[in-house]
């Protein structure tokens, strides 16, 4: 991290933001990412969310464009977003342009128990953004989404602890069958780490948990030396990463069931101890 990166990328969002913001349709616009939280490097891109209060046209993205003197470098579009490439006194700006509606409407799902990663992304860039425009809307998102719902911690942690069996990470690794078993063991501390952020009542930032270290400050309630351990298992021997991991599986077990009552583990903590092949 350096501030001077930090800050220059700030600097380079405001003029894109403000030429964005000469069209009446912007409600707002902030930085989020790793700019707003303070992370960016000499590498990271800007990025940034425009919030329309109707569906923009090509012609109002070209006039921002056009306005601020920038360069496409690609141009994408759902349902539900538009997405720019652009090129900022030469740093790449992924802006991404939603309907204030749509906005709304991933809040409601959210607050409600679905537990989609994109739409926790989308409560931590109005929460950690950095508002340039509309801070009164931003500020009206960010109050709806003060308190992290109880339905979404149940949820979640009865998707992420529905996790592939200790038997086969152990046949796995005494076959010394490295790739299947990498493949396993990422999506086993996957599954722990977004069942922590829900023990934890925190709003996951990445869906695939990028900045680790910085994650982990979020998290109070976590196994010791969680990003030592999780690091130590990426470059472990088959049958000590296993260990490792087993026992943050446990660990986090353990957690659920004390923070988060509501969630019975008991059947998934089961399903992961059973053993369907008995030494001969």
């Amino acid at each position: 991290m350096s501030v001077d990166d930090v800050d220059r990328r700030i600097a380079l969002a405001r003029r894109a933001v403000r030429a964005y913001a000469a069209n009446p349709k912007v409600a707002a616009a902030l930085i989020g990412g790793s700019v707003a939280r303070g992370l960016a490097d000499a590498s990271s891109d800007i990025e940034l969310d425009v919030y329309w209060s109707s569906p923009p046209t090509v012609a109002d993205r070209e006039a921002a464009i056009e306005g601020a003197g920038l360069t496409r470098v690609y141009a994408e579009e759902d349902d539900h977003e538009w997405a720019d490439g652009l090129l900022v006194g030469g740093v790449k700006t992924d802006v991404s342009g939603f309907v204030t509606s749509t906005i709304d409407t991933y809040l409601d799902r959210v607050l409600a128990g679905d537990t989609d990663a994109e739409l926790q992304v989308r409560v931590t860039a109005l929460r950690d953004g950095i508002p340039l425009h509309g801070h009164a809307v931003i500020e009206a998102w960010r109050t709806r989404c003060d308190v992290y719902p109880e339905a979404l911690a149940v949820a979640q942690v009865l998707e992420a602890l529905d996790l592939r069996p200790r038997e086969r990470l152990e046949m796995l690794g005494a076959r010394d069958d490295v790739v299947l078993l990498h493949r396993d063991l990422l999506d086993g501390v996957q599954g722990v780490l977004d069942a922590l952020f829900a023990v934890n009542r925190v709003w996951m930032p990445h869906p695939f948990h990028k900045w680790l270290d910085r994650e982990a400050t979020l998290l109070a309630h976590r196994p010791d030396r969680l990003v030592e351990r999780i690091r130590s298992l990426l470059v472990a021997s088959p049958h000590d990463a296993v260990a490792t991991l087993v026992a943050l599986v446990e660990e986090t077990y353990d957690l659920a069931h004390e923070r988060v009552p509501e969630a019975d583990v008991g059947p998934l903590r089961a399903a992961f101890e059973q053993r369907r092949v008995v030494g001969a």
